[in-house]
């Protein structure tokens, strides 16, 4: 995995738990042209919280789920 995956997916288990993993590639794969989670880097990660953002909200709090996406959002 590369740094920023590590992080993003450090930061997304804090708040999703182990659903944090499948939520992360999935949203990769869908929304940012099939990448692999593992292989983000820093210029994907205003795109992915915007995408994490709407998914997660339908598990956690919409609060919380902008908490995330901004936390995400802020390593670009």
């Amino acid at each position: 995995m590369s740094k920023t995956s590590d992080v993003v997916l450090e930061m997304s288990v804090e708040y999703l738990g182990p659903a944090a993993i499948t939520l992360l590639e999935r949203q990769t794969k869908f929304h940012l042209n099939g990448l692999n989670f593992s292989d983000i880097g820093p210029e994907h990660c205003i795109e992915l919280a915007k995408w994490v953002a709407l998914a997660s909200s339908m598990f956690i709090e919409q609060d919380l789920a902008q908490e995330l996406a901004d936390k995400i959002g802020r390593l670009a």
